[in-house]
């Protein structure tokens, strides 16, 4: 009997489709008698494959745990549906009582409502305390999900089994207020809830207020995170008054929320100090300015207060920042880095122009204040009109005609206005129809524009064709998709017709999918986006809409050139994360960005890429050598993807930022990464991002390492940040070695020990439509004879390439021990696809990966590269030396392949001390 209680399929990269690929998941699960908890995340499954799967669920009663994030990567959205109603009535058959249910990464969208309502009323949730829809594209059917989570509140309490969740997570969901409101209902129906995440949804007013009465009604919360979300001074203050109610808070999440100074003032007044519970408080990102940073300080400096960590990054303290953290931010307070902070870095980007503004994502968007007319003055003017001001004498000033209206920025942000018709729409015709009203910048975020208004607008932009940027994003929030695309034909027919250049258009966070990014073709392809130089299209819902995006830049492009001159397009930065491009939109994207040659910031983020699609990509980016910013955060870059990129970033000198946290990279890719980073070549280096990993102790520790001895004379240091990876137990020791250019963030945030050993298949893990990758070159460019390889011959060939690239990531978890070892078990993966070129490539660069890592250990008397071909030597058969080893490892290595491989080594400069030792024992052929 099986006494296991866990079945995972985490990460295989399963394509379940056909009836015997199923069938091998199908029978593990009946195989499981005493099957608590399913992991099927980084799977896909089929309508199929969700029959069959559900059926073998029917007899599992002890289920408690469905891990069943991402894994509907590829399937269409009228899939989805059949397959939680098929898992629903099986969770139902089996009579379980199900504790956590995890559907995050999954791509339910708006359409989902009836399905996931439904899926959600199984009795089998009844028993449900942790409740995970992270990144599911709810939108509208959050307030189904909410509506749903009621229902299942009442029918539990009648079937006498009440529902007690105590953890929900619901983060990146566009839930805003409707959504946002229908769960704070059915939270305050449940009253034992103790955490609840709802980060990054566009939540603002009334649905704020909601939610802080959903908090008082469960007073056993622990944890509040709403961060990134609009709560501004009065959500803040509907916050502050049910906080004294929350006798057991721990942690208090507020980062990007935009409270302000008085909003952030009534949120201490609400916390009460002779709790002890109390662990965390984040205030980041909310325009904070120096006028009360003392009250924050005495606060969490007070008796009772002093050990709660506080983030007070990201705020606006400006010039006073240094000696504001020289004074309060030496004990709990985090002050963060001075270049995060709002103010200085808004003044460094003013000095950098327009071009390097745009740079850093969303840093202009993250404003509150509504900017309608900035008439720009000069410096003496202002002066005179100061002297004026303040009675310093009488001046005449001669007289002169009123100077012309320059409005710059025409800014309606976040001012909620329902832009339906031409009347509503008059607040922005008015100033863009203004005579003397010259307009460069015209920002419509946080508004909702309709068909009729959107119409009339892009009438009036004909007459502007000085405007250059574009700031639109979440402008159809509560709009139909149909309505979406005649509104971006017509602004961009507009542009092209006023002859307009644009240099920046930010369209993230609108949910158009792929029909929006047809709607922007004849706009992309035309010579108003000849200029381009900044595309933002954030959280669009793109989806197979990334090919189209990906072939009008192709084509702006080839017509650019045509036209010749100056008309050349030169992109700097494109953002499009979440999604949901995968591998067929990042394979277009390469395409496009190789000619492009321009890239400076690359953000494709969330994205579900994986490891073929990002070889691509890379490919592609190394042609961009001016690349400051490449984000890649939360794809399946896995190590063989690491291993791609890390030889890609000698070609980005001027590399500031890279983000890989949540790639799935292991020890080996960060490694990979560390290795490749050169403190010579990237001289401009600040931030790298290996969180969320897997990385576990021992290579932590050897990385940090790694990174002091690299980066120890640099000023400022560039930071490595490795927080939210898997030290467990070691978490202290590795944070006790950590300096302060290494975060390994807090404990609390520590993924914990990893179950059990990484074997082989979890390291093996891949993307399904990647299975051929590994008869590519990693770059693609290197032209090869070609090979005629018989059927039989091609699977030895291809497990030959898996097997060394096992032993290359086998390799880098064991430092320099048993390196003998993996260099001799090269041998047979080689002489098993009869010495291929191709394999014997692959097999020459893990060789030479070992023989550094050897070369970098200095032992005397005898050198660690001779101890190696000492030990190569003893253990190859007709060497003449083999009955001397003291112990025979019985490899049986072939000494033809190993000598093939240490003279390719010689060849490349190695093994200098140990070249006739080496033409002794493996002379040519």
């Amino acid at each position: 009997m099986d006494t296991n209680n866990t079945l995972s399929f985490n990460g295989k990269q399963l394509k379940l489709d056909t009836d015997a690929e199923i069938q091998k998941v199908t029978d593990q699960i009946r195989a499981h008698r005493n099957l608590e908890i399913l992991d099927f995340r980084g799977n896909t499954l089929s309508v199929r494959a969700g029959e069959l799967i559900a059926k073998s669920l029917e007899t599992k009663s002890s289920l408690k745990e469905c891990i069943w994030s991402d894994m509907f990567t590829g399937r269409l959205r009228n899939e989805i549906p059949l397959v939680l109603d098929s898992l629903g009535k099986a969770l139902t058959a089996s009579g379980c009582h199900l504790t956590t249910l995890d559907l995050s990464d999954n791509a339910f969208g708006a359409g989902l409502s009836e399905s996931l309502a439904n899926f959600l009323q199984s009795p089998a949730l009844y028993s449900l305390e942790n409740l995970i829809l992270n990144n599911n594209g709810l939108g509208l059917a959050g307030e189904t999900v909410g509506q749903a989570l009621r229902k299942m509140v009442e029918s539990s309490k009648a079937a006498g089994r009440p529902l007690k969740l105590k953890r929900f997570v619901c983060g990146r969901n566009r839930l805003e207020v409707r959504s946002t409101i229908a769960l704070a209902e059915a939270f305050a129906v449940m009253t034992t809830l103790e955490e609840i995440r709802l980060p990054q949804n566009g939540i603002r007013q009334p649905a704020i207020r909601a939610l802080a009465k959903a908090f008082k009604a469960n007073p056993h919360l622990r944890i509040i995170d709403i961060n990134d979300n609009f709560c501004g001074e009065e959500g803040a203050m509907d916050l502050a008054e049910v906080l004294p109610d929350l006798h057991h808070l721990e942690i208090l999440d507020l980062g990007d929320c935009v409270c302000k100074d008085s909003g952030i003032s009534a949120i201490l007044s609400g916390l009460d100090r002779r709790r002890d519970c109390l662990q965390k408080v984040v205030i980041s990102g909310n325009n904070v300015t120096p006028a009360i940073i003392d009250e924050i300080g005495a606060f969490f400096n007070s008796q009772g207060m002093s050990h709660v960590k506080v983030d007070v990054s990201v705020n606006e303290f400006g010039e006073q920042f240094d000696s504001l953290k020289a004074r309060l931010g030496q004990g709990n307070i985090d002050f963060g880095r001075r270049g995060d902070d709002q103010l200085l870095s808004s003044d460094e980007e003013e000095e950098q122009g327009a071009e390097d503004a745009s740079m850093e994502e969303d840093a202009l968007n993250t404003s509150v204040d509504t900017i309608i007319d900035r008439t720009r003055r000069t410096s003496t003017d202002r002066m005179l009109e100061e002297i004026v001001t303040k009675g310093f004498g009488c001046i005449k000033l001669p007289d002169r005609p009123p100077p012309p209206v320059e409005m710059t920025v025409v800014s309606f942000l976040d001012q909620s206005l329902k832009l339906d018709d031409k009347l509503s729409a008059e607040p922005v015709l008015r100033v863009l129809n203004g005579s003397k009203n010259l307009v460069k910048t015209l920002e419509l975020r946080g508004n909702t524009l309709g068909i009729e208004a959107g119409l009339v607008i892009a009438d009036a932009l004909i007459h502007h064709p000085e405007l250059e940027r574009c700031l639109w994003s979440d402008l159809f929030t509560g709009r139909l998709k149909n309505e979406i695309p005649p509104v971006l034909i017509a602004l961009g027919n507009a542009m092209i017709t006023s002859g307009a250049k644009i240099r920046e258009l930010d369209l993230s966070d609108n949910a158009f999918g792929p029909i929006g990014a047809d709607a922007l073709k004849n706009f992309l392809e035309s010579p108003s986006a000849y200029t381009l130089e900044t595309l933002k299209l954030n959280n669009n819902g793109l989806g197979v809409g990334g090919k189209q995006i990906a072939k009008s830049l192709s084509e702006c492009l080839r017509k650019s050139l045509a036209a010749g001159g100056e008309n050349r397009l030169r992109l700097k930065v494109f953002i499009a994360g979440r999604n949901r491009l995968e591998n067929p939109g990042a394979h277009a994207l390469a395409a496009t960005f190789k000619s492009m040659e321009t890239l400076e910031l690359f953000d494709v983020r969330q994205n579900g890429i994986h490891e073929e699609g990002i070889r691509a990509l890379v490919s592609a980016l190394k042609h961009n050598r001016n690349l400051r910013h490449l984000w890649l955060e939360d794809n399946t870059v896995l190590p063989k993807g690491a291993k791609a990129l890390a030889r890609s970033l000698e070609s980005w000198p001027k590399l500031e930022v890279l983000n890989l946290s949540d790639c799935l990279l292991r020890d080996a890719g960060c490694n990979y990464i560390i290795d490749h980073l050169n403190p010579q070549l990237h001289r401009h280096l600040k931030q790298v991002y290996l969180c969320g990993n897997e990385l576990t102790p021992p290579v932590a520790k050897m990385l940090i390492q790694k990174w002091q001895a690299k980066f120890d004379g640099f000023t400022p240091k560039p930071v490595l940040h490795i927080h939210t990876n898997s030290f467990g137990d070691e978490f202290a020791e590795v944070a006790a070695m950590a300096p302060d250019n290494v975060n390994v963030g807090d404990e609390d945030d520590d993924l914990g020990s990893l179950d059990g050993d990484q074997d082989e298949e979890e390291y093996r893990s891949k993307s399904s439509d990647s299975e051929d990758a590994d008869l590519e070159d990693s770059t693609g460019e290197e032209e090869e004879d070609i090979q005629v390889i018989s059927s039989s011959g091609e699977a030895d060939l291809k497990k030959a390439l898996e097997r060394i690239d096992q032993l290359d990531i086998d390799f880098e978890s064991r430092f320099q021990e048993d390196t003998a070892r993996v260099f001799l078990q090269l041998s047979a993966p080689l002489t098993n696809c009869g010495m291929s070129q191709k394999a014997m490539e692959r097999a020459v660069e893990v060789a030479a990966n070992i023989v550094r890592r050897v070369e970098a250990v200095r032992r005397n008397p005898i050198p660690a590269t001779t101890q190696l071909v000492n030990n190569i030597v003893a253990q190859c058969p007709g060497t003449g030396v083999k009955l001397q080893a003291e112990v025979n490892w019985g490899y049986q290595p072939d000494p033809k392949a190993i000598g093939k491989l240490l003279r390719e080594l010689l060849a490349r400069g190695h093994f200098q001390l140990e070249r006739e030792l080496i033409i002794r024992f493996f002379p040519s052929e």
